[in-house]
């Protein structure tokens, strides 16, 4: 329905950035009397429909919460299994990715990752380089709160060493450093599962964005699921803390929260 749109002002209704939190992989197997891996296995299908239909629809900025730094606490075969479905991800979809003009993107700590899994990565990432149509960011072994104190850090040793000055620092300046620096803020964070909280997740970057809380297990995730969502993002009066009389005025497009070039 989305897709359908025609107009000049069709853009504005479509998200720039959408952001998802996929939940309820193991609770999806579980209910079906499978091991948890397999939930995550069918999670990759919804995985490849999300992006082929954000794709489609005009999405430019797709990222996905695939492992945070609070995943590591998981039992061991379930984080091996995560990793090697990263790996086979990575190798199964880089024709299409790439043919697709999808451009691969990491938040996080890849440093963290198993060896395999990050040179399978990494060899991703460079494969899809040239992509302009959209970006699929993955946050890897990522926290939203860890990002920020990364960039904090990074920003006080410069500061001692005289490479900057206190006031020099305000929100761009602080971007630049984090993990994130290179997307712009999320229009969208839509997370499944049937939990409403964040869990961490560019927390920074999302200051903004709308909201949607789904009922349905990650791997009940379909194309239409995502087209509705942004259908009813298109309803939503997005006013940055002006009035709906300011925004409604005739202005330029230009967005003050969009912080990449």
């Amino acid at each position: 329905m989305v897709s359908g749109n025609n107009g000049s002002n069709s853009a504005s209704l479509i998200p720039r950035h959408v952001a998802i939190i996929m939940d309820g992989n193991g609770r999806w197997a579980k209910s079906r009397g499978l091991q948890r891996a397999e939930g995550h296995a069918e999670g990759a299908r919804a995985v490849r429909e999300a992006v082929e239909t954000a794709t489609r629809v005009g999405v430019k900025y797709l990222t996905l919460y695939a492992f945070s730094v609070a995943n590591w606490a998981r039992p061991r075969l379930e984080v091996e299994a995560l990793m090697r479905l990263l790996v086979e991800f990575a190798r199964q979809e880089r024709a299409d990715l790439r043919q697709n003009g999808i451009r691969v993107n990491v938040i996080g700590a890849l440093e963290d990752l198993p060896t395999s899994t990050r040179h399978a990565v990494e060899d991703l990432m460079a494969y899809t380089a040239e992509g302009e149509r959209m970006t699929l960011t993955l946050a890897l072994s990522y926290g939203g709160r860890q990002d920020i104190v990364e960039a904090a850090r990074s920003l006080a040793v410069r500061a001692r060493a005289g490479l900057v000055l206190p006031e020099e620092i305000d929100e761009t300046f602080f971007h630049r450093e984090m993990t994130t620096h290179s997307l712009p803020d999320v229009d969208l964070l839509i997370r499944t599962g049937g939990e409403t909280r964040v869990s961490d997740f560019l927390l920074f970057e999302s200051a903004y964005a709308e909201l949607v809380f789904l009922p349905i297990m990650w791997p009940d995730f379909k194309p239409e699921t995502l087209t509705t969502a942004i259908a009813e993002y298109g309803h939503k009066e997005r006013r940055f803390g002006k009035t709906s009389e300011q925004v409604q005025m005739p202005q330029s497009a230009f967005d003050p929260l969009d912080r990449v070039g």
